[in-house]
């Protein structure tokens, strides 16, 4: 049996309302899948696409002020 036939006989015995959710649940993971596959890219992207766009501060690199790193490392 395979698993499409196992899924259909368990589905014809639980309750409509189970047979909901797992139909929402269906139809969140087949358009979460189709949302991840990127179409695969032949060649590199080019570089400096958003070149222009925006512009990287000096201290972009320093440390982190205390107040904010201490949220990264103590969320609570």
């Amino acid at each position: 049996m395979t698993a499409r036939e196992k899924l259909i006989q368990e589905i014809s015995q639980v309750p409509e309302e189970l047979v909901e959710e797992m139909l929402d649940f269906l139809l969140f993971a087949r358009s979460r899948r189709s949302k991840i596959q990127a179409p695969k890219l032949t060649q590199p992207r080019p570089y400096a696409l958003c070149k222009g766009e925006f512009i990287v501060p000096k201290n972009f690199d320093d440390p982190l002020p205390e107040d904010i790193l201490q949220d990264f490392e103590n969320p609570n």
